[in-house]
């Protein structure tokens, strides 16, 4: 026990990974180390190369799927570490070095992503790589010949990342009437319509018409892709001298403050530092992203669709405005009570049709009380059933103007009227006609009166009786009284029959005789 790791010396070393396909899957990876290993592929091939263990810090336990598992090194990463053995067998990884890439990967030769077409060694030349090979230009636009460090993390830099290109492309923004000029593309904005009130001309005194207004998207890093415009004074070399000098002001993603992580894929995560820019960002390669911005502001974007599961309860507050635009349709399932209250005004406006069923699982009620007025206006035609009983008590008025013909059909027994008031008033500029397959009844228990401005005409197919029951019965008429009779005219008083004329009286028979007889009386004629 004399030779383990600390009592035989420490061998460190750097070297390149070129391979991380584990078959033990411990995340283990194989590495071709400066100054032991040589870069000719003939002599030590990269399956020849040991497997080295990858250190994980003290913040992952790297046990039992416990932790960060496994390691994130690829082909092609410059590695530091140690061996833990005399015969250099046993190595181990404590960390990476970043650095400048200066060209790209050549499988042909050791210290190099060794995957891909052209490679000397069958194993890797039949891979065709997912991501890399390793160093080369990534999706991002990441290529050699620029720093390690994720251009996300560089200040103005991170915009020419192509998911923040993407981001500012596809934001959500303004008035879509206008354009947006991207380079040499020219893109219609996108924004969100914002709902506006019903304009209720017809039946409110105080309808305004509401402008339809946009909301859109915020900036991503609540800044513009070219940053601020600044001035500041610069001396001259020989300090005798000061002009202003115009510069760009980056907040966001300042070096070395911005923490950047981005997977293979595009898989990102930032937590920038940035004086005066603090933010976080997650997103995924999709697109789909979540920003917290400097003043708290959260903006989450999902691609393609969005579920949510709650499985306890669920409490909102905004203390603020909501607005929610939704392009394709809404369905909600309540299997509980809704219930809402709304302290200010409630407004719908619905472009087509509102269909409401009440009662869909077995019957119930519609209850509404209005304590201030109700006001509609129905252009078209109004159709309902009720089964049951109709109940409208008005304790003021009631006027209906119809512009075209009333109908009215009771298939029931009868139709009663009971007011608890003064009465009942119909009233029309136009023609009103009752009319019935059976009989039709007026009674009235004090006066009636039937009043017209032009003709009055009674008519029937059948007998005609007026009965005056317990009074007089007058007819008063400023023109000629005519009466014409098919047949017999029979003509009786209880008492006496007076007839006072101012002028003459003339009785004709064109055919007949005129019988004047008083059996129990005195006929007298006086000139």
């Amino acid at each position: 026990m004399q030779d383990f790791m600390g009592k035989d010396g420490f061998s460190w070393f750097v070297g390149v990974v070129e391979d991380r396909n584990d078959p033990d899957k411990v995340g283990r990876v194989r590495v071709r180390v400066l100054g032991r290993h040589n870069e000719d592929l003939t002599q030590i091939k990269t399956s020849d190369l040991p497997w080295a263990h990858v250190m994980h810090p003290v913040t992952d336990p790297s046990m039992q799927g416990l932790g960060h598992t496994p390691s994130f090194l690829t082909e092609g990463s410059w590695v530091v570490g140690f061996f833990r053995d005399i015969e250099a067998q046993q190595p181990v990884i404590m960390g990476t070095l970043p650095g400048i890439s200066q060209s790209k990967a050549d499988n042909t030769e050791g210290f190099n992503d060794p995957r891909g077409p052209g490679s000397l060694q069958p194993e890797y030349g039949a891979i065709t790589p997912k991501y890399g090979p390793y160093p080369g230009t990534r999706k991002s636009g990441q290529g050699v010949g620029e720093t390690d460090t994720n251009r996300l993390a560089l200040g103005i830099v991170s915009e020419t990342h192509s998911s923040l290109i993407n981001r500012r492309y596809q934001r959500l923004r303004g008035d879509p009437a206008s354009i947006l000029q991207i380079d040499d593309d020219v893109s219609e904005t996108t924004g969100v319509p914002i709902a506006t009130k019903p304009y209720l001309t017809t039946i409110s005194t105080q309808a305004i018409k509401e402008t339809r207004g946009f909301w859109e998207e915020p900036l991503p890093k609540s800044i513009k892709a070219e940053g601020v415009t600044k001035t500041r004074e610069v001396e001259t070399e020989e300090q005798d001298d000061v002009y202003d000098e115009e510069y760009q002001e980056y907040k966001s993603a300042v070096y070395p403050f911005n923490h950047v992580f981005e997977s293979e894929s595009g898989h990102i995560t930032e937590v920038d530092d940035s004086s005066g820019a603090e933010r976080m960002y997650r997103q995924h390669k999709a697109g789909t992203f979540e920003e917290i911005h400097p003043d708290g502001t959260m903006v989450t974007k999902v691609i393609g669709d969005n579920y949510e599961i709650v499985i306890g309860s669920e409490n909102i507050v905004i203390k603020g405005s909501q607005n929610i635009t939704v392009e394709g349709s809404v369905r909600e399932l309540i299997k509980g009570d809704y219930i809402q209250e709304i302290e200010g005004d409630f407004y719908q406006k619905i472009h087509k049709n509102h269909s409401v069923k009440v009662g869909a699982g077995g019957g119930g009620n519609l209850e509404e009380e209005i304590l201030g007025n109700h006001g509609y206006n129905i252009k078209e035609e109004v159709n309902g059933r009720i089964g049951g009983d109709v109940v409208i008590s008005s304790e003021r008025s009631k006027w209906e103007l119809i512009g075209g013909m009333y109908t009215l059909a009771v298939e029931g027994l009868k139709m009663t009227s009971n007011p608890t008031a003064a009465g009942i008033y119909i009233t029309t500029p136009s023609d009103y006609i009752l009319s019935t397959s059976g009989e039709l009844s007026i009674i009235s228990s004090d006066i009636m009166s039937l009043k017209s401005g032009g003709a009055f005409d009674i008519k029937s197919v059948g007998n005609v009786t007026i009965a005056a029951e317990f009074g007089n019965m007058a007819i008063t008429t400023s023109g000629d009284l005519s009466q014409i009779v098919g047949t017999a005219w029979t003509s009786t008083t209880g008492q006496i029959w007076s007839h006072t004329s101012i002028g003459s009286i003339i009785q004709t028979s064109t055919t007949g005789n005129i019988d004047v007889s008083t059996p129990l009386g005195v006929i007298e004629l006086n000139s």
